[in-house]
């Protein structure tokens, strides 16, 4: 006799926005492949060449290993407030590399702490970078150069508002970061760091070769139009779609006037500074990767930037880890802790409430699940 699972209650108006979105995904990618766009992608590429957009990669001799850093954030909301944590974690696979783990738990009065608190996250990651930079191996950063900077300008932005106790636990991470020679210039003026970033960034490409006749971003434009072992001319920050970027006035930051150099600097300036940016395709199966790294790269016929994308793409020679491997293990380190870290604060209030039987107190710190 067959018996059906009663299984979770669904929607029906769920259901249906889900049905019409799938459709709409699928339509989606059976036009990205449909003839009608490689035709577009062919002559977008054809252009490219010729262009001299597009160069293969003179193999170098990687780096024996890498470093990454990344981090992460959760909430725990009881009767006392926000509880937040934030965590930053440093890791690289060179046999005797001690893996690096740092964490805060944070209680804002702000209600809604998310800027301060991502505020401290990239603090702490910034402080991360910097210490890591002492092993002088290739660092990557998870995330990109310019969302670094976007994230401290919001939390800036929050900090003048803030109360006396947030902005004194601002001050704690924001400090050693923005000072003069800071974590923050120490961390982009240095070129064994380089940013990866998973979102989009910017559509210089796109818009230039096709058009506004399909509105995707860059990294997935030049995913039909990149082969294997193939990269983007190198150009500065400023011109790979990023734009003049500012710098928040607070005087917090103290090192605003060299970040605003480093990161606004062109391929023609004289400073010893700033950022450029390419995109790589490692491997048949690989994504696009969109990189941001230090000009010096660039230096002595380009032997650094080369020795760089053979280094990546070494770190990503299984295809079913879509990124370099120390950034996989990091970013599965940084979830993990982070998923855990108020459930096992839960618990140990739990624990401990109980033997007083105070009824209040036990719905207090019981409304997650443990």
């Amino acid at each position: 006799m067959e018996t059906q699972d009663p299984g979770i209650p669904f929607s029906e108006q769920f259901s249906s926005l889900l049905e019409d979105d799938i459709s709409e995904y699928v339509r989606d990618l059976q036009f990205l492949n449909s003839p009608q766009v490689n035709s577009l992608l062919d002559r977008a590429r054809d252009r490219m060449l010729g262009d001299g957009i597009i160069s293969s990669l003179v193999p170098a001799t990687p780096a024996d290993a890498m470093a990454a850093v990344d981090g992460g954030n959760s909430v725990l909301e009881i009767g006392s407030g926000n509880h937040c944590f934030v965590l930053a974690v440093r890791y690289s696979t060179q046999p005797g590399y001690d893996i690096a783990l740092s964490m805060e738990r944070l209680r804002f009065e702000d209600n809604e702490p998310g800027a301060l608190m991502y505020g401290v996250r990239t603090a702490m990651e910034l402080r991360e970078i910097a210490l890591g930079n002492r092993h002088r191996l290739l660092q990557i950063v998870d995330g990109s150069w310019v969302s670094v900077l976007q994230t401290l300008n919001r939390t800036l932005v929050h900090y003048g508002e803030a109360s006396g106790h947030d902005r004194g636990l601002l001050k704690k991470h924001l400090g050693p970061a923005l000072d003069l020679d800071g974590h923050f210039v120490e961390a982009v003026r240095h070129p064994c760091n380089i940013a990866l970033s998973k979102g989009a960034v910017s559509e210089v490409y796109r818009r230039e070769y096709l058009g506004e006749q399909i509105k995707i971003s860059d990294k997935v434009f030049l995913l039909g139009v990149l082969k294997a072992g193939e990269y983007t001319k190198p150009k500065a920050l400023k011109d790979s779609g990023a734009g003049q970027l500012n710098v928040h006035t607070d005087g917090l930051f103290a090192c605003q006037r060299d970040i605003k150099e480093i990161y606004n600097g062109q391929l023609s300036s004289t400073g010893e500074h700033f950022l450029c940016s390419t995109y790589f395709k490692p491997h048949p199966w690989s994504p696009v990767k969109r990189i941001e790294f230090h000009r010096r790269l660039l230096a002595s016929g380009e032997a650094g930037f080369r020795r760089m994308l053979s280094t990546v793409s070494k770190s990503m020679k299984i295809p079913t880890i879509l990124e370099p491997l120390e950034q996989f293990v990091v970013d599965q380190i940084v979830k993990q802790h982070t998923a855990r870290m108020p459930a096992l604060y839960q618990t140990v209030g739990i624990a401990s409430i109980q033997r007083y039987s105070n009824d209040l107190a036990l719905q207090l710190v019981g409304q997650m699940r443990t």
